[in-house]
């Protein structure tokens, strides 16, 4: 018996859109009984213009960059069918505080994934591991955020670990190693989330949110939630399932056209990640089989070219603002200890204690904010936020980052408007040099 598409349903298999049980066929592989998935063969695909409807929607959301809703897009398309494709790219979101990270994952990658995404949030490596099994479902890790370096390692590690799918073995405390391998999409989510490694890049697309005016966005909202639900969803998963062969062909010649267009020095691998995203892409607008004239001028169309995608023809202007952008995220996204009532204690903040400071008055709680960041070098003043120069100061903060040793001085002052505040008195610390940020540019 030839098989086309061939998948495993929690506890059914489907072979070539028809339901199959788990014993019913002969094979030399067996297959673990595990939670049924709601996925219905008899569901009809999503359609051409309905895909396109959401490709437009999605890029009119307000992006870092006007190539990110393609990328996502691209991923979504690939996340669940991982299984099935030789390469798995792995997704970064990278959003400031505010600026619709929630919102991307709650009503546009959860429900055009079906729902069938295992979702976790502050998690471990080992935890993702335990859950994900025998399953290639993918994964949305939220909170994976570059202050603790010891999970931020172990999602860059199993990230790298789904992108090629190789089976790896780990020593246990019973003598016998445990070998398993994880071919899951992976979509990494984080306020103050970068990839230092050079060799993790290639593997990965970042993609990053810029809010838009509340009059545009009310209209796109509209027309997302008119678009995109859990139907939806299963919509887009029965059209990849009917055409992963068109989209597995199409990575090949997607892969092909981006690496023509790699410039010097750029890693050979990107090639297989931006075809297979673009591939994913085309597939939510068309079910056309591609040469690479044709997926050439699908990529002029969308005026997407390997130089905007990889980030290289960016001025250095540009590249110390955006890094300069990450420094102050991770500062306003640091959390202290704060007593909030009687009830006991709990953290906030940077961001949450420089509003509490920023209140008119003296109120209890607008001292306690002001001493809590004081103790950390940062004071709200009428102009602006002002924050020390003293590495000390903001050791808890960027002590074990890049921008330790004063790193952080230069990349706070590469943001427009930003400049040196001379000599300035923190509560709780005392003076030192300072530099200052206007309101405007920090984002409150």
């Amino acid at each position: 018996m030839a098989l086309g598409w061939f998948g495993t349903l929690g506890n059914r298999l489907e072979v070539d859109g028809s339901p199959v049980g788990l014993i019913d066929i002969q094979s030399s592989y067996h297959y673990q009984r595990l939670q049924k998935l709601n996925v219905d063969a008899s569901v009809a695909q999503l359609s051409d213009e309905h895909g396109q409807g959401i490709l437009k929607a999605v890029g009119a959301m307000g992006w870092a960059s006007p190539l990110d809703h393609l990328h996502l897009l691209g991923w979504i398309m690939l996340a669940n069918v991982g299984g099935a494709i030789e390469k798995r790219p792995v997704l970064q979101i990278t959003c400031g505080y505010g600026k619709g990270k929630t919102y991307t994952l709650s009503f546009v990658v959860s429900p055009l994934l079906a729902g069938l995404a295992i979702s976790q949030s502050n998690c471990t490596e080992a935890s993702i591991r335990q859950t994900l099994g025998t399953n290639t479902l993918p994964v949305l890790i939220d909170e994976s955020e570059g202050e603790d370096q010891n999970k931020r390692e172990g999602h860059l590690r199993l990230a790298r670990l789904s992108y090629d799918g190789v089976a790896t073995s780990r020593g246990t405390t019973h003598g016998k190693a445990l070998t398993y391998a994880v071919r899951s999409s992976i979509a990494l989510v984080g306020i103050n989330a970068t990839v230092p490694n050079p060799a993790d890049r290639s593997r990965f697309v970042v993609v990053g949110r810029q809010p838009l005016p509340q009059a545009k966005w009310e209209k796109v909202d509209r027309q997302l939630q008119e678009l995109i639900t859990i139907e939806t969803g299963v919509q887009l998963l029965r059209r990849t399932v009917t055409h992963l062969a068109t989209l597995r062909a199409n990575v090949v010649t997607f892969r092909r056209v981006v690496e023509a267009q790699l410039p010097d020095g750029a890693a050979a691998r990107a090639g297989d990640t931006y075809g297979a995203l673009l591939a994913g892409a085309h597939l939510l607008s068309s079910t056309k089989l591609l040469d690479e004239a044709q997926a050439l001028n699908w990529l002029d169309e969308m005026k997407w070219n390997a130089a905007d995608a990889l980030g290289l023809d960016a001025s250095p202007e540009q590249s110390a603002a955006a890094e300069g952008e990450q420094c102050l995220a991770k500062l306003l996204s640091h959390q202290e200890n704060w007593k909030a009532d009687s009830k006991g204690t709990g953290r906030l903040t940077v961001r949450e204690l420089v509003g509490l400071a920023r209140s008119p008055g003296s109120s209890r709680e607008a001292i306690e904010a002001r001493l809590v960041i004081g103790r950390l070098g940062i004071k709200a003043t009428e102009k602006g936020l002002v924050i020390a120069n003293s590495p000390e100061a903001l050791a808890p903060i960027y002590g074990n980052t890049k921008w330790r040793n004063k790193g952080h001085i230069e990349r706070l002052r590469d943001l427009p408007n930003a400049k040196a505040a001379g000599l300035e008195h923190f509560p709780a610390l005392g003076s030192h040099k300072a530099t200052e940020l206007p309101w405007v540019g920090v984002d409150f």
